[in-house]
């Protein structure tokens, strides 16, 4: 166990990496803070499915053709750069809501626009925060770095909506919007302190726009083991990932709670990820990745037709503890696994389209998913979603074999030598 904690310890001793996550977390809890106000504003403002779906779809879309632009532009110029920019607007979008909130002046129009502007940051945030952790640490580390990031993001996924749940109740959806807004600067000011060497920080010669996307395409078309990890993960982000959009819906039409309720089922998938993500992180070594993640992929739609067929509030809380441990080891193995595969020249590239395909298909599916809700209900759309989950990972099983010779044994033997110089 000590061995294994020792990769963690090994992460850590990289400056950069430590003063990047430190910074990150405070923002992190904003942005779950203000994800979660959002949500129950939606239901609230409206108490329509398909508004709830809606907002949510235009805080999800924007990052399929928005993240591919940014995608090239993070392997063009300077990253560090380009995060200040895009989370110095996150600050500015967030105070606006604020103002509108306050005064009184949010309608379901308002609040559809405003999720669409923060959509639009973080779908092109998302390219350059993932390019640029493997800058912050060394080679050897970035299996344990990669995976402990996902971390910070899924413990603050479980506090933000505490924290959440407990300000809308007793205060308002407003003053968990402004800490959103104030704890972007912790993070602004972090990046002063990051030196990134200016090797890493350099490009290649740039060409036209649509070329380096088509490189980017090709890269990933041409490796299949690649192709079909994209597949995969785009599946289960289509089919199952909408629901942790839909809960505000779950909890007003099916538990008919209020944004305490909510607060304990989207901290309930923290939870669950929380867990996943240490173990990913603790293992230290992708040898086994591929049947984890082929695992958790079934867990995933399982626990999501179980927690659509319920209406006990103790057994759906379990249920979505599962489904958030299980759909988060699919995230972090899997982005694990391609981040230790891709050349850095095509990193922002290659994890712009991983961004699209796995963080932009929810955007599709929370949209058709809250759209039949409202004609048949909460339970027969998730029901059929999480079918279609499961026939997507049994046509995928016939590539695991490709994706382990592709993903586990060249990453391992990169471990090894790393290892071995050190």
């Amino acid at each position: 166990m000590a061995g294994r904690f020792s990769t963690l310890r090994s992460a850590f001793s990289n400056r950069n990496y430590v003063i990047y996550i430190s910074g990150n977390w405070l923002s992190l809890i904003g942005f779950w803070m203000q994800r979660t106000a959002v949500g129950w504003l939606a239901w609230e403002v409206s108490h329509s499915e398909f508004w709830v779906g809606a907002v949510a779809f235009a805080d999800l879309f924007p990052i399929i053709c928005v993240g591919p632009f940014f995608g090239v532009w993070a392997d063009r110029f300077d990253r560090k750069s380009l995060a200040q920019l895009l989370q110095s607007l996150m600050l500015v979008q967030a105070f606006l809501l604020y103002l509108v909130i306050s005064f009184d002046a949010l309608t379901i129009g308002w609040l559809f626009w405003l999720a669409l502007a923060e959509g639009m940051i973080q779908a092109a945030y998302q390219p350059v925060r993932l390019s640029l952790v493997p800058n912050l640490v060394r080679k050897q580390d970035l299996v344990a770095a990669t995976a402990f990031t996902a971390v910070t993001f899924n413990v603050a996924r479980f506090v933000g909506p505490a924290i959440a749940g407990f300000v809308i109740s007793f205060y308002s959806a407003a003053w968990a919007v402004l800490f959103n807004a104030l704890s972007y600067l912790i993070i602004v000011i972090c990046w002063f302190f990051i030196d990134i060497p200016p090797h890493i920080a350099s490009k290649a010669a740039p060409q036209s726009m649509a070329r380096d996307m088509r490189d980017g395409f090709a890269y990933i078309l041409e490796r299949p083991a690649l192709r079909a990890m994209f597949l995969l993960l785009t599946i289960i982000a289509l089919f199952a990932r909408p629901l942790t959009f839909m809960l505000s819906a779950f909890v007003g039409a099916v538990f008919e709670a209020g944004p305490g309720t909510l607060a304990l089922l989207t901290s309930a998938v923290g939870a669950g990820a929380i867990v996943a993500g240490l173990k990913v992180s603790i293992y230290g070594r992708t040898e086994g990745l591929i049947r984890s993640i082929m695992l958790s992929a079934l867990v995933t739609a399982l626990t999501l037709a179980w927690f659509a067929l319920t209406s006990n509030l103790w057994i759906a809380t379990f249920m979505i503890f599962c489904f958030g441990y299980a759909i988060t080891v699919c995230a972090v193995a899997s982005q694990t696994l391609v981040q230790n595969s891709i050349d850095d020249a095509m990193r922002g590239r290659v994890l712009s389209l991983w961004v699209a395909f796995t963080r932009g298909a929810p955007a599709a599916g929370v949209l058709i998913i809250g759209w039949a809700a409202n004609h048949l209900g909460l339970m027969w759309p998730n029901l059929a979603a999480a079918a279609l989950c499961i026939a997507g990972i049994v046509l995928m099983l016939r590539q695991r074999r490709q994706m382990r010779r592709f993903f586990e044994q060249q990453n391992d033997d990169t471990s090894r030598a790393a290892s071995a110089q050190r």
